[in-house]
């Protein structure tokens, strides 16, 4: 039996590794504890536009409209990733569990951060849309993953996936 087990995973293996560009994780957030509870913070004097924070992210099978309590708990602290499926349009987006230290960053409609997704490599980038100063708090409107209505979820679907749903302008 031990040898069939072997023999099994001998032949997964791969001859060749497939290494493909990847991408380093790049952080200017610290945490720091604010009133009894983390947030995220700058770690120097950010500029306008510039990136904040690159990371990876996995999408859960929960999405941010369902009746489980699980999926309801999380929604409340974790991003989506912004889609614009049939499916989306009624359970809601997938919710995100991002690498990093943006987990930290708080939501805010005045917010000094913008965050967008590249579902194609599983990756997301923070940049600043203000000036932000060594240690200000970093803040991000989560409220823009979800499409608010028709127009802006066609916006969406044709940002991430083209002209002809394929990926393709």
């Amino acid at each position: 039996m031990a040898d069939d087990s072997v023999q099994a995973t001998l032949e997964r293996e791969e001859d060749v590794p497939v290494i493909e560009a990847g991408f380093t994780p790049i952080s200017n957030i610290t945490v720091v504890k604010k009133n009894g509870r983390y947030v995220g913070v700058a770690t120097r004097r950010i500029k306008v536009g510039e990136l904040v924070e690159k990371g990876g992210f996995v999408a859960l099978p929960y999405r941010s409209n369902e009746p489980d309590q699980r999926a309801k708990m999380l929604a409340n602290f974790l991003p989506v990733v912004p889609c614009s499926c049939e499916t989306c349009k009624i359970m809601g987006p997938n919710l995100a569990v991002p690498t990093g230290n943006m987990i930290y960053c708080q939501f805010s409609q005045n917010a000094n951060l913008d965050i967008s997704f590249d579902n194609s490599t599983a990756t997301f980038e923070i940049r600043s849309i203000a000036p932000i100063d060594k240690g200000d708090e970093l803040f991000i409107d989560f409220a823009k993953l979800y499409p608010k209505n028709e127009i802006d979820q066609e916006q969406m679907f044709m940002q991430q996936f083209g002209a002809d749903g394929m990926g393709n302008s």
